[in-house]
């Protein structure tokens, strides 16, 4: 008999160890789904913040916007583009009227200017009047900002390309459009 109740002692221990180590790999896996889980909410949480904080910013300034006054205006010039207040609500642009590119590859003197006097943000499209191909699209560029040279969007060849310079015009507060104003320019492509 004694030999009977060491074996169930044994048999009891047994299971009570196997009931220990069972609820040990259980509560491992559940800690383990529940990290899992607050690494999960944590990853869901910050790449909303990043995301959300992208769209709060959609208005790309262009990299090749410069600060400061076009070079080659003559000191009057300057001086008259400092004493010139435009009126709010209004838009002033500036953009080189016939544009050279030695080749459709080459950058080309387009002068596009926000002028310091402006009060809004703008960005800048071309497009071809024969096709309403787009050639170029500027980023943003503040008043006071300007783009010396570009390199189109398309490879044109040889010719005069009559177009069409749309300024869009946006709040700097909201970056809401609020407009456009359109130029005539023609590109001159010389080889």
């Amino acid at each position: 008999m004694k030999e009977n109740n060491n074996k169930n002692e044994e048999k009891l221990e047994n299971i009570s160890n196997n009931n220990f180590q069972n609820q040990k790999k259980s509560k491992a896996k559940i800690s383990i789904i529940i990290i899992f889980i607050i690494l999960f909410l944590f990853s869901g949480f910050f790449a909303l913040k990043f995301f959300q904080n992208k769209n709060k910013e959609p208005y790309w300034f262009d990299n090749l916007a410069k600060d400061g006054i076009l070079e080659g205006r003559t000191p009057n010039e300057i001086q008259a583009l400092l004493n010139q207040v435009v009126e709010e609500g209004m838009f002033n642009v500036s953009i080189n009227p016939d544009p050279i590119f030695e080749n459709g590859k080459a950058e080309g003197n387009i002068a596009i200017e926000n002028i310091p006097a402006n009060h809004y943000y703008t960005k800048v499209l071309i497009t071809l009047n024969e096709t309403g191909e787009v050639i170029f699209k500027s980023g943003g560029l503040k008043p006071g900002q300007y783009i010396e040279k570009i390199k189109l969007d398309k490879n044109l060849k040889k010719g005069d390309y009559p177009a069409t310079a749309v300024f869009e015009i946006t709040y700097p507060e909201t970056l809401e459009t609020i407009g456009s104003v359109a130029a005539d320019i023609t590109i001159h492509v010389l080889n």
